[in-house]
């Protein structure tokens, strides 16, 4: 669900909110469940984008366990899967026989989270992703961020 207000643009499901704050150029995502908040720049949402998408996209044996076309329970116990997002800002282990996958980021925090979860998470960000008003934001904070010296030197 999708709500938008002048000032931030959220997305909701059972097992996240994902907030875009228009203002300060910054993300919040907030794991239900867990009851953890999680506060990101636009660098580290985009590699925790790039890191779900390559997990889901790239990661045929991951995907087999998350949607249990393989049963995770009776895997070995031994079994880790692991997926690195760009530069270590964001990096994900998947162990199937526990049904977790473990999201680590930058910041010095980990956040582990049930295959349901981490499903969730997913599609919030596949749904955020493809909105319009989302990435026209993200559009327009990349051209500020990515050229500070020009943002700086035009209007001062």
């Amino acid at each position: 669900m999708k709500t938008s207000s002048p000032h931030q643009i959220s997305f909701a499901n059972a097992f996240a909110d994902l907030y875009l704050d228009k203002e300060n150029g910054e993300f919040a995502l907030d794991f239900r469940r867990q009851e953890v908040t999680v506060y990101l720049t636009i660098i580290q949402y985009q590699a925790l984008v790039l890191l779900i998408q390559q997990s889901v996209e790239d990661n045929e044996e991951f995907v087999e366990y998350l949607n249990w076309q393989k049963d995770p329970l009776q895997c070995d116990d031994s079994k880790v899967i692991e997926v690195c997002g760009p530069d270590h800002i964001v990096c994900m282990s998947c162990a199937p026989n526990c049904e977790r996958v473990k999201l680590t980021f930058d910041l010095g925090m980990a956040i582990d989270l049930s295959f349901a979860d981490f499903q969730g998470l997913s599609s919030l960000v596949k749904e955020a992703q493809a909105d319009l008003e989302w990435r026209r934001e993200l559009l327009r904070w990349n051209m500020t961020e990515n050229g500070p010296d020009f943002a700086a030197g035009g209007g001062d």
